[in-house]
């Protein structure tokens, strides 16, 4: 099952309580969708809620940690 769109549909509809247990129950069953859940567009009625920041914490998704990430490529031969 893909938690995450259930969350979506929530969150897009603006009950971000539903949103949030959803969201929980994704990173519970470790749901794939959850790596593009910065990207994706659905849940922008939620990403002023109190819980947005810290849920992205927790899934290793906030700002401050993906900007942690460096990318090395080599350079072209």
């Amino acid at each position: 099952m893909c938690w995450t769109r259930i969350s979506d549909v929530y969150a897009f509809c603006g009950d971000a309580d539903k949103a949030f247990e959803w969201l929980d129950k994704a990173v519970t069953y470790q749901d794939p969708g959850l790596a593009e859940i910065v990207r994706e567009n659905l849940f922008d009625k939620i990403h002023s809620d109190p819980r947005w920041l810290p849920f992205l914490r927790k899934i290793d998704k906030a700002p401050d940690q993906l900007a942690k990430i460096e990318f090395k490529v080599p350079p072209l031969q």
